[in-house]
Order: structure tokens, then sequence, then C-alpha cells
């Protein structure tokens, strides 16, 4: 299947200045749609319009060009290209240099611009509009500078070309020196080529149609014809330490380009793109470009040429030929891992995907990257259960994420709009957004979900298709048939990757941290394409994202023991960083604009999890990534969501290791998930287990004993867990749960979930309704078959206190986890007189006197009724205990200090007790609120103030 990529996205110039005769059909190949958007945003046209540059043409216009800085604002931003020049625009003419200096800062590497000559002509015009595009294609950008007449000067700027061209018509050229006086002027041969020498260096000046006079001013700055001339002039830098490079200028300066025609073929899981460079003049067998690293990884059978410039990329060598061949292998992942999940992690894997399905958290959508992170997150949901056959789940995990169905409906706050000026789709509400930045990242997201959803339910998507078009022709419209959006937003060809910040700081110097995203953004667009059976769409991304992985391995990964002399970075102590940051035109380091941490540099090049990482994540680049992150791995004060990723990535090294470190995480942040990271850490080609049962969290009904005081865990005063029970049916039990990333300990006293602190300075207290990340726990086998308990809070270890409270303050406790029966509590009679098992006497309690005392003989006894809670646990049932004389219900002080009464009309949590069958005659009777079992006192009266067990808390029932 071939398909060719624009050469005339826009040509409306007059070709007969450069002696052009060109198809201005375009490309053959056909655009994924031409309908306008009619989104539930409507039109808007934002603050930053396009300036005078484009005063010829109509929308859609680039937003993320290497030379976008000339469309915006003032259109004089230094622009980094085209490569090896740095270049920008002044009313005075075109500026322009080739750097050398690369220099090293401990943390970036610069490439400071070097603009040193300016070229203009006799009569310019001081004015902005005074110059304007007049072609530009994928790589190439043609501009004019004219003056209201007949003279002017054309010139397109083609990356990788080693000459600046300037074509003049009926104008006298003037070529000044930005850097100070020039030194030395040699006509190597008279009217045709002149050698100028500043102080940055010696430049070339090529008169192409020859007869060229070119004086020196008296200023000692500019090179001025003293009449006008009609004819192509070209430049270029010698690079002094490069003895053979004058030489193949001189013999190369003849062939002069104007624009890149590309054209693909995908055969399989290959695809082929051939580069055909135009030519305004000279032979195509002896244009010269440079390439870059990138390029020659994948060139087939270049003819190189002994020339280097020195980039930010590295290394730029010549080519000979106007026709580039460059072959990728296709990414051949879809929807899930190479490998199925490892059979030891199928149990947890289905467990934790179970609970994560019955609690979604993806909510009303809202900003279009945070909230498409979870929407994509619920996506991965319905694909891993798929492959792990738990399809019952699908249709669940669909529901939860129609919730998207909101952006659809015009009442909305978060509405996708079409931006008029350059044409584009934008966030009505963000303006970020309304800068073109990061759309690749943002947008995929939704078109990941929604490829999901129509993978599931093609009905559904294709209710919605126009709309996910539009979000894909927004980002990668292949075609410039396309009246409505540019092409292929942010990929930039001849880099070899994607740009990130569009119209950003007036579209000055470009940059793109993430190029996880990136890769996300054309794996993504290939599912949609999948889903929707487009073959075109599906082979274009593939090419795009084969693109994408390899210029993204190239630059930002980092090899400490690189030693490929071609590699872009030859500084080591930069390639000891590891992980590229920020790639920017002209620097490039291991910083964000938006954080310092290691993890976080790192994560942003790994996220989101999904499995293209498989294509990604390679082997010596994680083993470095691991290790440079350990320690802010290991520091508990981080939070958890960016070490997930990184050690889920981990993986692709050590499975089994990489599953360990998994259960030290507890937070997954918005855009990941315990699901999601258990599956890939399992889909690893793996021949022993990868996930183990040692660590996870034990299951079931248990009783707490604290081992250095012998005494069993209880709920005190304000549900707080103290260790204070003497025996173990006197303390309270707890349902241990899993839960993703650990487990849970509910009371059963209460119904209630045990929380932590996340300070670890208050006691665990058995308080909550719901389990969330306060809630979460996890238990640590010891070599004595004890525990140590860590609450994910705050990641402190669980430890008794001297007051005998449970906190998590770091300092570790070990603990015996008793299993006991699950079965439900025999319920004591529901009528009958308290005899106490110490004194063999009676409980009475009156009117006149509500105090429960015990001392009585049997007929003067008070028959208690006791009432089962409703709703109470069938393992820990709560009891009212009711004065059939009085009606009334028992009561008890929460501290445990003043007797029991019989005073309350209506029974709350005070009233509540608990009825523990012992010895299977007796039973002892715990108020749920203070924690404590009810003794007989030496006074007479009942108190709950004990949890040891003795004859006075032993009752009977008769």
């Amino acid at each position: 299947m071939c398909r060719s990529i624009l050469l005339t996205v826009l040509f409306l110039f007059n070709s007969a200045q450069f002696g052009i005769g060109l198809d201005t059909t375009g490309p053959s190949d056909d655009p994924i749609a031409v309908n306008p958007a009619t989104l539930p945003g409507g039109t808007i046209t934002i603050e930053f319009q396009p300036g005078p540059f484009f005063q010829d043409f109509r929308p859609p216009f680039p937003t993320n060009a290497w030379w976008s800085g000339l469309t915006l604002g003032w259109q004089s931003n230094v622009l980094a290209g085209p490569f090896p020049f740095m270049s920008k625009t002044e009313n005075e003419g075109f500026q322009f240099g080739v750097p050398e200096a690369r220099r090293f800062d401990g943390i970036t590497i610069h490439q400071d611009p070097s603009i040193d000559w300016q070229a203009g002509f006799t009569g310019i015009l001081d004015d902005i509009a005074a110059r304007k595009a007049t072609y530009w294609d994928t790589q190439t950008i043609c501009l004019v500078y004219f003056n209201g007449g007949v003279a002017q000067m054309n010139t397109c700027l083609v990356p990788g070309s080693p000459y600046l061209t300037f074509k003049y018509t009926n104008a006298a050229p003037e070529f000044t020196s930005l850097m100070g006086p020039i030194t030395d002027v040699v006509w190597v041969t008279t009217g045709f080529k002149v050698k100028v020498t500043t102080v940055v260096g010696t430049y070339l000046f090529y008169a192409l149609d020859g007869d060229l006079n070119l004086e020196l001013a008296i200023d000692d700055t500019s090179l001025i014809s003293p009449q006008p001339y009609t004819g192509t002039i070209r430049v270029a830098k010698v690079i002094s330490t490069e003895p053979t490079q004058e030489a193949i200028l001189d013999t190369h300066v003849g062939s002069v380009p104007y624009g890149v025609v590309m054209d693909y073929r995908v055969d399989g899981d290959i695809s082929t793109q051939t580069w055909t460079w135009q030519l305004e003049r000279g032979n195509p067998e002896d244009l010269l470009i440079l390439s870059w690293p990138h390029h020659r990884k994948v060139l087939v059978n270049p003819n190189y040429m002994p020339i280097e410039y020195m980039t930010i990329k590295g290394k730029m060598r010549g080519v000979r030929g106007n026709v580039w061949t460059q072959r990728h292998n296709l990414p051949t992942i879809k929807w899930f891992t190479p490998n199925a999940p490892h059979p030891s992690c199928i149990n947890e894997l289905n467990r934790t995907l179970q609970i994560e399905v019955d609690n979604p958290t993806l909510g009303i959508p809202g900003n279009y990257y945070f909230w498409g992170g979870e929407f994509a997150r619920a996506a991965q949901l319905a694909t891993i259960a798929e492959h792990i056959g738990r399809l019952d789940l699908i249709p669940k995990i669909l529901d939860t994420m129609k919730i998207v169905e909101h952006i659809f409906d015009p009442a909305h706050p978060e509405l996708l709009a079409y931006e008029t000026g350059w044409g584009g789709i934008v966030d009505r509400e963000d303006i970020n957004s309304h800068m073109f930045n990061d759309h690749h990242f943002t947008y995929a997201y939704s078109l990941h979900g929604a490829a999901v959803m129509g993978k599931y339910d093609p009905e559904w998507l294709n209710q919605h298709k126009d709309f996910f078009l539009h979000l894909a022709r927004s980002i990668a419209n292949p075609s410039p048939n396309d009246p409505h959006y540019t092409v292929t937003r942010h990929m930039d060809f001849f880099h070899g990757h994607s740009w990130a910040s569009g119209l950003g700081n007036s579209a000055g110097a470009r940059a793109q941290e993430s190029s996880s995203e990136a890769i996300n953004a054309y794996y993504s667009l290939a599912l949609f394409a999948e889903a929707i059976g487009d073959q075109h769409l599906l082979d274009y991304s593939r090419l795009l994202l084969a693109i994408e992985l390899a210029g993204a391995i190239q630059y930002w990964h980092l090899y400490p023991a690189e030693d490929d002399p071609d590699t872009p970075y030859p500084e080591q102590d930069f390639r000891n960083l590891v992980s590229v940051g920020n790639l920017l035109d002209a620097s490039v380091g291991a910083w964000l604009y938006w954080g310092g941490q290691r993890i976080q540099i790192a994560a942003i090049q790994l996220l989101p999890l999904t499995p293209i990482g498989q294509d990604y994540f390679d082997v010596p680049w994680m083993e470095k990534m691991l290790e440079y992150c350990m320690e802010e791995i290991e520091d508990l004060s981080i939070g958890d969501s960016f070490k997930s990723v990184i050690v889920a990535a981990y993986a692709t090294v050590n499975p089994q290791r990489a599953y360990v470190l998994s259960q030290e995480i507890a937070d997954w942040g918005g855009g990941n998930s315990w699901t999601n990271s258990l599956y890939f850490i399992s889909s690893q080609s793996f021949t022993n287990d990868i996930c183990t049962e040692a660590g996870q969290t034990p299951e079931g009904l248990f009783v707490i004993l604290d081992v250095m005081s012998g005494k069993y865990v209880t709920l005190g005063t304000d549900s707080k867990l103290t260790a204070v029970g003497g025996a173990n049916v006197l303390a309270s039990k707890f349902r241990l749960a899993f839960k993703p990333g650990g487990g849970t300990l509910q009371a059963l006293n209460n119904n209630k979930y045990v929380t932590a602190d996340s300070s670890g300075t208050s006691a665990l207290a058995a308080t909550k309704d719901t389990a969330s990340m306060y809630e979460l726990f996890r238990w640590y086998p010891q070599p004595d078959e004890t525990y140590q308990l860590r609450a994910l809070s705050n990641k402190g270890f669980v430890g008794t206190a001297a007051d005998r409270q449970l906190t998590n303050n770091g300092i570790a406790s070990k603990y015996i986890l008793v299993r006991v029966d699950d079965a439900p509590l025999a319920p004591p009679p529901a009528r009958g007189k308290l005899r106490n098992s110490n004194s063999n006497s009676f409980v009475r309690a009156i009117a006149s006197d509500p105090t429960l005392r015990v001392g009585n003989a049997e007929p003067d006894a008070t028959i208690w009724s006791t009432e089962r809670v409703e709703d109470s646990p069938d393992a820990a049932p709560l009891y009212t205990i009711r004065s059939t004389t009085t009606d009334l219900f028992v009561t008890a002080d929460p501290t445990g200090a003043s007797p029991l009464t019989a005073t309350n009309g209506g029974a709350g949590a005070w009233e509540y007790f608990q009825f523990i069958p012992y010895n299977n005659e007796v039973y002892i009777i715990i108020h749920v609120i203070s924690g404590n079992a009810v003794a007989a006192q030496p006074d007479g009266t009942l108190v709950d103030n004990t949890l040891d067990i003795d004859l006075a808390v032993q009752w009977a029932i008769l």
C-alpha cells in the first residue's frame, strides 16, 4: 500500500520565481475525512492569531513546525533551523548562523544560537508585512521579502541542507555581519565565490549565476552590491576542523532544493519511506543533504560524504543524492501484551481486576488531559479482562466509560471547539489548549478510550465516530487534501519525533518532555484505526509509531556504557543521567518544566503503561533507570504514583523483582492502576513464577495478639485499636480482606474499617464506612511466624505505644494473627436473669435505683430482654439489654468509669453490647463503645472496665 505525504501542502506562490513547474494537486492519498467540524463547543477564535506571514493563505496552518516562530506575534523568534543553521527574520532581512560551541553544565547540553549574518537588499522595507510565506511542506518553508515593486529576495529553508539559498530579483544584495567587523574577504573565483571571515569563522558565498560584485562597506561589517542583481546566492559555513569540507561544498553547491515529497509504503510489518527533494536547479544526484544519527539507523544504501556539522542531536553527516529511502520495522503490538499473563499471577490479577471494576473511579469529564488518562485507564481494564478470559466484566466497564457522553452535551462546561484562525480542535476553557501544545498527548487518551469502546460496542462508536475522527484529524491528519486540519500537527519527520510545545512562548524554541506520551499518541491512533476498520489510517499510525519509537530511543534514552561513535551525546557525564527529561531545539537536559525528582524525569518517559511499552522499555535503559531512581523509590516521603510506572516497566528486565517492588506501591495515580501494573509485570516472558503468595495480605477473620505485651487488640474509646485484651475471646475480631496494593482491616464490633493517620501521630481507629488509601495496610510475614504491619497512608510501620494504642509511627511491633471461627455466634437467651459467676448472686435495677447491681437473690432479680441490633454482622452480632420492669435500655459509660444503668428510652451505640459465649456455660458481655467487658465490682455495681477474664466478668443467663 503506497501513500505520498505532501509536497504541496499549500502552493500558491508564483512558481516562475524559482523556475519551478510543480503539480499543485497535492499527494495522491485521501484524507481521513473532509467534513467541517460540528462540535458541541462550536467554533472559537483564540487570542493568538497568525501574523501577516500567512497573508496570502487561509487556514489550516501548522502550529508546531520548526519555523512556527515566523508566524506569530512579531515574527522574529530565533529558530533552531533549518539545521545546521539557526535563523530569524527581521524587517531588515533574514538572519542566520551555524553554531559550533556545545557545552554541558551538569544537567543540560546547550548549543547556544549564533546569529552571525543578515541577508537583505538595498531598499528593503522596515515593515513586518513586507515578508510572507510562499510555500511549505512537511520539512521546508519558503518565504519572500518584497518592497512593493519588483525588487525582492526569496529563500527556501530546507532542513539538512548545508547551504542557505537567496534568490534575488532586481535587488541589490546586502550581507551584514552581526558578529563584528569582517576581517577578511577573499574572492576565490571573481564574481562567483567569495570567502568571508569574522570572529565566528569563515562563510562561503556562491553566486550561482555569476557576475556578482560585493563591496566591503566603510564600516567593515557589510558586503553590499553596488547594483541590482538577479540570480541565486548560496551561503555555507566552513568548519575549521573539517579539512575536506570546503571542497565538498564547492562540488555540490549547484544542486538547489526547494522542497521535499515524502512517500511511504507499508508491506506487512515493514514501512519504506522515500524522501525525494525537489530541485530548483542542478543535478539531483549531486544534491547534498545532512543526516542525523536516527536517519543513519534506517537509511537504505546511503552515499555518505565526508562532511559533518555538530548539532544538539549529534553529528550531521552528508548524504549525496536527492532520494533517501528509509526502512522501519513496524510495531505489531495492538490491544494486548505479546505474552499472556503468567499463571502464577492469574489469581491475583482476577481479584484486583474484579475489585477495580466493581469500584470505578472514572468521574465526569473535565480537563481532557487528566480525565483522558482516567478514561484510557478504564479502557485498559476492558482489554485486560478479555486477555485473561473475564468477558463477563467488560459490559460493566463499558457502562462506566459511557460517562464520556457528557462531552457530547452542549451544556457540559468542558467542551471541544474548532479554532478558526489556525484550524484545529481546542478546549474552550483551557488556555493551554489554545496554544496547541500537548494535543497529541491529550487527545490520544480519548482516542484510546473510544477505540476500546468501539472494539466491544461497535454500534456506540459508530454513533460517535465523527467526533473522534475530528480528534484524530486534528493531531494526525495524513493528507494536505483535508481542508480543515494541518498535516500531522506534532510530528517532525526530519527530526524523527514529535514536538509538544505548539504556539507556546510565541512559538519559540520547541520542546517535548514526554517521549512516551508521544508514542502513546500514535499507539492510540492505531487502536482507533483498528476499531473503525480504516486500513489507511492504521498503516499511517504504525508508521508514525515506528518513527516516534526510534526517535525516543535515540534521543531520550541515555546509555552510560554506550560506546557508539555515532551517539548524539558523546558527553559521558550526561549519559550517566540515564534519561533525558526535556528535549528542545537547541538544548537537551535531565530536567522538567514542572518537577526535579528523578522519578518524575523517569516516569514521564514511561507513562502511560500500555502494551506498546514492550517495544520501548529496552533492557539496558531500564536496568540503569531503576538504579538511578532507587533512592527516591525507597523514600517513603515521596508519593507512589510515578514509582508505580517505573517499577512496572522494570519488569522487562526482571519481572520477579518488579513484582516484589510493586508490593510497596499503594497509589497508581490517575492514569494507572494496580491491575494494569500487575498485567504488565505478569506478561513478561519468564520461566519461573512471577507472582508469589508471600507478602500478600492474609484473608479471613482474625484476632490480633501483640507479642511484646501478650495482650490482644480491642477497640477502645473512640474505636481506637488498643492492645489490652487478656484473652482471645475478649479481643475484637477483624476481617482482613484483599484490596489492590494491600489489604483492609474491618472491625466486626462496629463494622467499620480501620484507618491510619497520614502523620502517624494518632492511633489506628475503626471509624470508616468505606476503604480508600488511608484504610490500606500491608502485612509482612516474619521468620518466627509473626507479622509486622505497615499503614500505606504514610508507609509507616505500626507499633504498640506505651499506652497500648497501635500507631503507624514507623516503630514496628510484632503481631500474631490468630484465625477465629467465622461461624455465627449463638445468640443469648431472649429473656432471663443475670447471675455473676463470682458471687453467684443476681443483678437488679429498679425505677428508684436504675444502677445495675449484684447481690440479690433470684426472686428479687430483674428479668432482662436481649434484642439483636438490626444489620449487625453474624460473626459479631450486637445486642441491646432492656429491663422488662421499666422497659428502659441499659447504657454504659464510653470510658468504662461509671456503672451501667437502665435509664434510656431508646438504644444507640452506647447501648450496644456483645455476648461472647465462654466455656459453653456463661457469657462475657462487652460494651461496644468502650470495648471493655462488664464486671461485677466489690460494691456490687456493674462497670465496663476490664479486659481480663476472671469470675467477675462471667455471666449466666437464667
